[in-house]
């Protein structure tokens, strides 16, 4: 019985370590590199636009879903609501339409699932959440935004910088108290270090 205990902490310690690796790893690969430069420009456009309303911010918020878990990129709440923010830092060209873009890099092509479908994910699970919570009421815009300025983008989804600039100052005021949302959605967090990494090893979109 001793032995057998001895072989299965041996088992969890070696993936245990196989886990950080690939975790080390990937956070220093040059896609989550681009990907994490995209996220914190997006971050400061924000700070920016919405200092003058107070704005509250969670950047890389991890919401539980189901069992799972969801990452969404950048959560705003303001007096107008809430908005779902996706960012995207790639660049060369996408095209297509549906649930699977195209994305070409000089010679490289692959398949990009539609962000803006991966981003609906998002709106509907902070919807779901925010019906829990008792704020049913409250407003909730979503938008794909791609940083690099010199992106091909035939495919028609998403908006650039500026577009999030203009999209911003569309907004209503629904007269929403945004630290009550902020508060809400922090308690809500996943911050369990071991979901995290599972949920970035089940990713299926690298991008």
């Amino acid at each position: 019985m001793e032995k057998n205990l001895k072989i299965f902490l041996i088992i969890l310690a070696v993936l245990a370590v196989v886990f950080i690796i690939w975790g080390i790893m990937s956070y220093f690969s040059k896609g989550k590199r681009k990907g994490r430069a995209a996220e914190r420009k997006v971050a400061g456009t924000i700070k920016k636009i919405g200092k003058k309303d107070n704005v509250r911010i969670i950047n890389n918020a991890f919401l539980p879903l189901y069992r799972k878990t969801v990452e969404i990129d950048h959560l705003v709440f303001g007096r107008f609501g809430v908005l779902v923010i996706e960012t995207k830092g790639i660049s060369g060209s996408i095209s297509g339409s549906g649930k699977k873009l195209t994305h070409k890099i000089g010679t490289k092509v692959h398949k990009l699932y539609n962000p803006e479908l991966q981003n609906k994910t998002h709106i509907d699970n902070v919807t779901h959440h925010l019906k829990k919570g008792g704020f049913e009421k409250t407003p909730v815009y979503g938008a794909v935004v791609f940083t690099d300025s010199n992106l091909k983008n035939d495919a028609n989804v998403g908006i650039d910088i500026e577009g999030l600039e203009k999209l911003y100052s569309s907004l209503p005021d629904a007269k929403c108290n945004q630290d009550a949302l902020y508060h809400h959605f922090q308690k809500l967090e996943v911050n369990n270090p071991i979901k995290k990494i599972l949920h970035n090893f089940n990713r299926k979109d690298w991008d």
